[in-house]
Formats: C-alpha cells, structure tokens, sequence
C-alpha cells in the first residue's frame, strides 16, 4: 500500500497545472488521504474543497489536516492559504510539485508570528 505522503504528491502531480487538494483524515490511528476535486473558479492559482466533501470525509474520519499543491514554485504559504489556516485551524499540508517536497504549516505557529 503507498503511504499518504506519496499520495498527495502522485495527486498533485496528477492535478498539474491546477492546484489539487485534499484533506487528510485518522481512522484507527492510521492517516490516510482523501482526494477532493477543486471547485475553485480559478483552479490554477487556488483551492476550494466542497462542503460535501467535507462532510463525506468528516463522517469517515476525524480530519487532521488540510492539502493543497502548488503546480509551480515552493511548498510556501501564500498570504490567503496563512489567513485560511489560521482561521480554519486546521494544519495545512503544501506541496511544490516543482519541487517534490512538500512543507506543514501549524495554525498555532502561524498565529505567533
């Protein structure tokens, strides 16, 4: 089975040049990811998760973390996705497919500085 770290890069890979997203989810203290198709009218400069998708994943798992990609430059935040995860509190899971790494950002930190 391929672990969720190599999930999310296949899926943002599989995404470029959109952004993909997801959420990540513990079900029996094992973290899986769970795809989601990006309903933003702007796909490849941002994400929007459905609100169905949402709930479909929240009723399968406790949700512990937000992902998107970004199809070009680093696994940075932009200043939307630092005020989304500050204001969803939920960590946020970026990856640079240009780079094929990917960075977490906790709310908590985000918030200190």
């Amino acid at each position: 089975m391929m672990s969720w770290e190599q999930e999310i890069m296949d899926h943002a890979i599989s995404c470029v040049p959109e952004e993909s997203c997801g959420l990540l989810g513990k079900i029996n203290n094992k973290i899986i990811f769970f795809k989601c198709n990006n309903k933003s009218k702007d796909k490849n400069k941002n994400f929007l998760i459905s609100i169905d998708d949402w709930i479909r994943i929240e009723d399968e798992s406790e949700i512990i973390g937000i992902v998107h990609s970004h199809p070009t430059g680093s696994a940075e935040l932009s200043k939307n996705d630092r005020k989304n995860c500050i204001e969803l509190d939920y960590p946020y899971y970026v990856v640079s497919v240009e780079n094929k790494n990917y960075k977490v950002f906790y709310p908590k930190e985000l918030k200190k500085c």
